[in-house]
């Protein structure tokens, strides 16, 4: 029997979208699969080339450079977690403090041995903050493959530029 205006194919109402027989939800894959596929997930990563994480180091100092709240920046002490040369051509500033800017071209190489320093531009001040961690999503080109790592900001200047910031906002007293 066809499906018609809205039927299913005994007469009665169809499925909804994303829903199994007589609109009941499908059922979840178990625990097990899940673990399953948990652990092979790694291995078989391994045998793909794919790289290995992290190519820098996860954590990077992070400083406000003079005149931060005219140009609304940041300074990322990059080092390098693998024993070659990486190439930064991108990368953007998430942050419970300030909006989310779009990726800027950076273009710059990290050196093993040689920490290297980025200015990424920060988004309007968030007022009131949210809370978290600031982190900078950065674009790299390893061996040819480009690949996107997230690092941590250390420090709290962030937060302190939130508050020097959101300082200057008038208060609405609507």
């Amino acid at each position: 029997m066809a499906d018609m205006a809205g039927t299913g194919e005994g007469g009665g109402p169809a499925d909804a979208p994303g829903t199994g027989q007589n609109g009941r939800m499908p059922h979840r894959p178990s625990l097990r699969a899940l673990a399953v596929a948990a652990v092979a997930a790694p291995l078989l990563a391994g045998c793909s080339g794919a790289p290995v994480y992290p190519i820098l180091a996860s954590v990077a100092p992070a400083a406000a450079p003079d005149a931060v709240l005219a140009s609304r920046s940041v300074d990322v002490t990059l080092s390098t977690a693998v024993d070659e040369d990486v190439v930064v051509t991108g990368g953007m500033i998430f942050s419970p403090y300030f909006d989310r800017l779009d990726a800027i071209a950076v273009d710059k190489t990290v050196v093993p041995g040689e920490p290297l320093t980025i200015r990424l531009p920060l988004g309007a001040a968030t007022c009131p903050a949210g809370e978290g961690p600031s982190s900078a999503q950065l674009v790299l080109d390893v061996g040819g493959e480009e690949l996107v790592q997230t690092v941590l900001l250390e420090g709290d200047h962030l937060a302190t530029l939130n508050s020097d910031a959101c300082a200057l906002v008038p208060i609405n007293q609507g």
